[in-house]
């Protein structure tokens, strides 16, 4: 048996990795990583035999290049939950629409994302199903809404589980991580390192936090942006909105609309459904050019909230925001979520300037960042780690130093454990 890394090994994006047996040859996710450039994985000629994908969420850096297979004529069942499935498609057809606005060249088209929803194959969670010389089941993540834990039993007796994107703790879009395989013996463990090095702030207090930020810039008369992930994000944000009573027009602009709709059919795999059908029913939401322009209005005469897309402020609403509103002091860019190297959210934290349009400008409004991950923190990784007791820990979806640091608490504690590089091959 043999575990290819096609990507997200040592970095954040492109997730991909190839598990093959003399019988059986599947991939692990098939992301892209997103930034100035868009990078992908490792996909050579060697993938054109291979029988399965599995994709544990529905994130670029775990879906984005799916359809790169179709282009090539790789025809090959895709395995995820339904929400997965759904979500993949909007955020495939908006990578689609961005890059034609921006006169970015990608590797496939609309047809080729047709071909993959039409081979994509929606199962529940903990539905075991088998094929060749394994059996694979899904749980769920904990870490977006349909995001899947991926369960392999392999007849040479070889049990591997791949976390994708996990989160223990509940948060107010999700329910934490079902772990209930740890009652089988697993083999080799793939876990996330994203934030191998450090352990989130308690959640109510950045909450607190948030809002105090949030109500501070409303009474100097600003508007607050919030650039968000369409998909857990925005809904999170409008959860937390709405709890807290915010006494100011907010709206919600960008996929995150269609994405937010899309959730409320899913409220099983929702936290607080009837929550979120709450805050959006308050929430004024943008869905045409139009309202677009009267909210523009509302903001610059009182003030106001904006949540809305790209997180990583690489394309997307939020940019047309900015170039409005970055030039007034009273206003403010509340960041919420990780910032990938590369990406225009980090360049602005690193050195305090963005580009918008390939011009690089430094903003002059107010810029805050509040760690609202979806990602297991150092404690959480250390707990999934010990309840799954692998024989061999294998440790990517992180950079060199959080990798490296869970890596090292790893080896402490008696483990075998990895940092596999790009393109590395580990014999099992």
């Amino acid at each position: 048996m043999e575990i290819i890394f096609r990507g997200a090994a040592l970095e954040v994006g492109r997730s991909c990795i190839e598990v093959k047996t003399d019988k059986s040859k599947i991939l692990l996710d098939c992301g892209v990583k997103l930034g100035k450039d868009i990078e992908y994985p490792l996909l050579d000629n060697s993938i054109k035999d291979i029988d399965k994908v599995f994709v544990s969420h529905a994130h670029l850096d775990h879906s984005g290049s799916l359809p790169i297979l179709f282009s090539k004529r790789i025809d090959v069942p895709i395995i995820t939950t339904e929400l997965t499935k759904k979500l993949v498609k909007v955020l495939l057809k908006d990578m689609i629409r961005i890059s034609e606005t921006e006169n970015r060249k990608i590797p496939y088209n609309y047809h080729d994302i047709k071909e993959t929803m039409r081979y994509t194959i929606p199962l529940g969670y903990k539905e075991k199903k088998y094929y060749k010389d394994f059996s694979y089941e899904l749980f769920s993540a904990g870490h977006i809404p349909g995001s899947a834990s991926i369960l392999l039993n392999y007849e040479n007796g070889k049990n591997i589980l791949y976390t994708g994107d996990i989160k223990l703790r509940n948060t107010r879009l999700t329910k934490g991580a079902d772990l209930s395989y740890t009652k089988d013996d697993i083999n080799v463990l793939i876990i996330e390192s994203t934030y191998g090095n450090s352990i989130h702030p308690d959640r109510k207090a950045v909450e607190l936090s948030f809002i105090q930020k949030i109500k501070e810039v409303l009474f100097r008369g600003g508007v607050v942006l919030i650039p968000v992930f369409a998909v857990d994000r925005a809904q999170e944000i409008a959860l937390i909105l709405n709890d807290y009573d915010i006494d100011a027009p907010i709206y919600m602009d960008g996929m995150a609309v269609e994405v937010t709709k899309l959730m409320l059919k899913y409220r099983d795999m929702l936290n607080e459904a009837n929550q979120l059908e709450k805050a959006i029913e308050k929430i004024k939401l943008i869905e045409k050019s139009e309202d677009r322009v009267k909210a523009v209005e509302n903001l610059s005469k009182n003030g106001g909230v904006v949540i809305t897309t790209a997180g990583m402020l690489d394309g997307g609403p939020i940019l047309y925001y900015l170039k409005l509103f970055m030039h007034d002091p009273k206003n403010a860019l509340l960041l919420t979520g990780y910032q990938v190297r590369d990406s225009n959210g980090r360049h602005l934290i690193e050195t305090g300037k963005l580009f918008i349009e390939k011009e690089e400008i430094k903003p002059n409004l107010e810029v805050c960042l509040y760690n609202f991950s979806c990602h297991a923190g150092m404690d959480e990784l250390h707990e999934i780690i010990k309840k799954v007791n692998p024989e061999l820990l294998i440790i990517q979806h992180g950079e060199e130093v959080q990798a490296t640091i869970l890596r090292n608490w790893a080896l402490e504690h008696g483990f075998d454990a990895i940092t596999p590089k790009l393109g590395d091959k580990i014999r099992i």
